[in-house]
């Protein structure tokens, strides 16, 4: 019996060894993975034809590649009266949700806009027809707001992704009747609201949470929506107390205009994603990566790893003259169609690198107007439905998607095995990696880049390359990354098979 002991002892160390050698051997990292992040668009509409003759925008958002869509959904019109909803309402909603699902994408809902009964604007006129301002008050009971967004998560459930509370209350004209912030801490056109209004909003969130998780505990609540940069804002909701009460902070962080203080739109144009002036403080309110970095370094402060999701960021892509070179189109207050798609494609590579920013939302989907002006031009496809050089650069980093292995997979017995897969649009290399697990293990026994033409993907939807290395009997695994002009890469998940 001791003998016995004594060799099953040995045959499980044996066992275990061989276990622990196997999970340490090396394997392709994936660089950039956009895969494990949903990238979307903002659109008012996606469920119908806006303009006579243009495609739905649910098409739109399909042809571009987006994964997710941020729908604002106003409350004033969901509850007129308290607790009552019409039928129209309920009607439209549910073709937006439904258009989603068909086109496969999930939905993000923001809810705001408080109705004329629930707002806590002073000196009401609810029967005059002309009067909205109460539109943009916060509630004077904020259980009304909870009890109407907790309407809408009953309803839908599982069919929506992400709720939203608010949309920008940091700004001053999002969250009446405050007025602005010291110009110590605020931008140059006193934009941001005083910080008494994060306070006030926190106390939204946390009755809207409370109430949506009672109804569903696994939906997902997002709060903030915050303009820029509004590291201030941020530390202000933590004071508080909105720890713990939010699944992850939503963000806007847009650019300002550059040079700093530059009102003419002749002479200006937008930062890009990693430009932000030097020596001038509230200038950093605007800039796109170091307000992100700002923002992450206060929720750190406070030991909170929440995520950030950008529910909106763009660049506008008006055009202007510069009064020194005329010939030469630089930006009305944005970057122009080049310089908009510029400014993506460098936003996407800095939120590909940001492991805590899962989700990002490209403000908008279709510009608003023809007009030029900055507000109108922040669509990847104009007003006529035509894409524009920013939705062509959307596409293509979309389109970065993982190979998906076929074979070898299981027991084979064809030794050297050849080795098949998916081939995915715009790869410009792949990369085959296998893991021999024999004695001694072999780790990258085989570790080769192939062009499309050399893996032979051009004729046909499925990659085949025979690299001609023989395996031991034992089991082996392998990998496939893609390579992207973007500088993206794509990691497969792994197969295994084993030589008999």
């Amino acid at each position: 019996m001791r003998k016995f002991i004594s060799i099953l002892i040995l045959v499980i160390v044996v066992q275990l060894i061989f276990f622990v050698s196997h999970i340490t051997l090396s394997k392709p990292i994936g660089a950039q993975q956009s895969s494990s992040k949903l990238y979307g668009v903002h659109e008012f509409n996606i469920a119908k034809q806006v303009t006579r003759n243009l495609p739905e925008r649910v098409s739109l958002v399909q042809q571009i590649g987006a994964k997710v869509v941020r729908l604002p959904v106003s409350w004033h019109l969901m509850e007129g009266q308290k607790g009552v909803t019409p039928q129209w309402f309920w009607d439209e909603l549910e073709a937006e949700v439904s258009a989603a699902e068909k086109a496969g994408v999930k939905l993000i809902i923001e809810l705001g806009q408080t109705p004329c009964w629930a707002s806590s604007a002073l000196n009401k006129r609810c029967t005059d027809p002309n009067y909205t301002d109460y539109l943009l008050y916060p509630p004077t009971n904020y259980t009304d707001y909870a009890n109407a967004i907790a309407k809408l998560v009953q309803r839908y459930r599982s069919r929506v992704y992400a709720w939203e509370i608010w949309n920008e209350p940091n700004l001053k004209g999002n969250w009446k009747p405050l007025g602005s912030r010291p110009l110590a801490i605020n931008d140059f056109h006193n934009s941001f609201i005083n910080l008494q209004g994060a306070s006030q909003y926190a106390n939204l969130v946390k009755a809207s949470y409370n109430k949506i998780k009672s109804v569903d505990p696994n939906a997902l609540v997002l709060a903030g929506a915050i303009a820029a940069g509004d590291v201030d804002y941020v530390n202000e909701m933590y004071k508080s107390g909105i720890k713990g009460y939010f699944d992850a902070l939503s963000i806007h962080p847009y650019t300002g205009t550059y040079p700093v203080g530059q009102t003419d739109p002749k002479y200006s144009r937008s930062y890009g994603a990693d430009e932000c002036p030097t020596g001038v403080e509230s200038a950093k309110l605007w800039c796109f990566k170091v307000g992100v970095e700002r923002i992450r370094q206060a929720m750190q402060k406070q030991n909170d790893n929440k995520p950030i999701w950008f529910t909106e960021f763009g660049f506008s892509s008006t055009e202007g003259w510069n009064a020194s070179n005329p010939d030469r189109e630089i930006g009305w207050n944005g970057s122009g169609l080049n310089g908009q798609a510029e400014h993506l494609r460098k936003a996407v590579e800095l939120i590909n690198n940001w492991s805590y920013v899962p989700v990002a939302c490209w403000y908008q989907l279709v510009d608003r107007y023809a007009r030029n002006d900055r507000e109108g031009r922040f669509g990847l496809f104009d007003i006529n439905g035509k894409i524009k050089p920013s939705g062509q650069a959307f596409k293509q980093l979309m389109s970065t998607a993982k190979p998906v292995l076929i074979s070898p997979k299981g027991e084979i017995t064809t030794n050297p095995p050849v080795f098949s897969w998916q081939a995915t649009p715009g790869a410009t290399s792949y990369k085959l990696w296998v893991n021999e697990y024999s004695s001694p293990n072999v780790s990258g026994k085989i570790n080769r880049d192939f062009t499309p033409a050399q893996a032979n993907c051009a004729s046909s939807n499925t990659c085949r390359v025979s690299p001609g290395v023989g395996f031991a009997r034992a089991s082996a695994e392998w990998w496939v990354t893609a390579n992207y002009s973007n500088g993206s890469s794509q990691l497969s998940d792994s197969a295994t098979f084993v030589v008999k």
